[in-house]
């Protein structure tokens, strides 16, 4: 019996410890996305999360062992990533350069050949990107990332401000300044507001508390966006 609730707390303490690991690993080697990974990048993160599951479950695997397996591999990462920013040869070697699959309107069969990607692999990729014609594409290119970057022809682009000579002003981004009934002190000083300006405010649209806010956000214009807690519309279900 005893043997069994160490076994369990030894589990314990290895899963919190593998959390840990690689919850600072990844806070260590930036936010990029999935998407955003070159395949050596998403081979070694698999690998390192293969490493961390057997240190959490696996009692015959001493700590030290598996820590050191993970930050072996965590160390690889940086240096790839150090490398790849320093030399343009090594970023090739390591994450590859894109490959054209469209070209001035015209499929390279060549390159499709290379990236072993079949022609309806690529009528996908420019339908998830609003082409439902190849004959629309200017160009299509294979990020290193495996993503599909898609330019439509002139004639096809959407209508621009620019395109009809209007000038447009920035926009800039909204700041929030509560979140679930908490006021963001820090962002309020940074747009030159207080909590005094802000209750001021939230009485204009008769709301008596701060707690009553789900969200309250200050667009660029100046003007405070409110969306109230418990207060859902009622919703217009017809996706059945």
């Amino acid at each position: 019996m005893n043997d069994n609730i160490i076994s369990i707390l030894d589990i314990v303490l290895r899963s919190i410890l593998s959390v840990i690991i690689l919850f600072l690993l990844t806070h260590l080697l930036g936010k990029k996305q999935l998407s955003q990974l070159s395949f050596f990048d998403y081979t070694i993160g698999i690998s390192i999360g293969s490493i961390a599951a057997s240190l959490a479950i696996d009692n015959e695997i001493p700590y030290l062992h598996g820590i050191l397996g993970i930050l072996i591999y965590g160390s690889f990462v940086l240096l790839s990533s150090y490398v790849s920013r320093r030399s343009i040869r090594a970023r090739k070697f390591l994450c590859g350069v894109p490959t054209i699959l469209i070209q001035n309107g015209k499929l390279i069969e060549q390159n499709l050949k290379k990236a072993r990607f079949h022609i309806n692999e690529v009528m996908e990729e420019c339908r998830n990107k609003g082409a439902f014609s190849i004959s629309d594409v200017e160009n299509a290119i294979l990020e290193t990332s495996g993503q599909v970057s898609i330019q439509l022809k002139a004639q096809k682009q959407p209508l621009t401000p620019e395109d009809m000579n209007i000038n447009t002003s920035a926009k800039g981004i909204a700041a929030n300044l509560i979140i679930d009934g908490t006021v963001l002190k820090k962002h309020l000083s940074l747009v030159n507001r207080d909590e005094k300006w802000l209750t001021h405010e939230l009485k204009k649209q008769k709301i008596n508390s701060v707690q009553e806010v789900l969200l309250g956000s200050l667009d660029y214009d100046g003007t405070l966006h409110i969306d109230l807690k418990n207060n859902d519309p009622v919703p217009f279900d017809v996706l059945e």
